[in-house]
């Protein structure tokens, strides 16, 4: 088996993911073959996990499109450097707020007994 490494570089940060996959000769020969849904679905949680940026369908598709075309062109390291937003910054827009969401009672204040200190204020009995 041949060790073949993927390598994610985020275009803001200066850090690079890796993914290993082990391949056989028969695999190297059909690298479109080795990339089916659970393996796909592997590369994008782990890369996901140790970028912590959200990977969509579109990202993954031009991933796995770079790998294997380097495979068939016979490299063992391929790499590519994407414009990823955070995981958190997806996520900011699923969050749900449980708290208390009633209104408080409104308690009109009692304005009849509120006098001057000194000077003159108009009367506060409203009509």
């Amino acid at each position: 088996m041949v060790k073949y490494t993927f390598a994610l570089r985020i275009k803001e940060f200066h850090e690079e993911y890796k993914y290993v996959l082990n391949l056989t000769p028969q695999q190297e020969n059909n690298p479109e073959q080795v990339f089916n849904t659970e393996i796909r679905e592997s590369l994008r949680k782990n890369l996901q996990m140790q970028s912590s940026c959200k990977i969509n369908d579109l990202h993954l598709i031009k991933m796995i499109t770079t790998w294997i075309q380097d495979i068939k062109e016979g490299y063992r390291d391929s790499a590519i450097t994407l414009d990823l937003p955070l995981l958190i910054v997806e996520n900011i827009s699923k969050l749900h707020e449980t708290g208390n969401q009633e209104l408080p009672v409104l308690i009109t204040p009692e304005l009849s007994n509120i006098e001057p200190c000194f000077g003159m204020l108009p009367p506060l009995v409203f009509s």
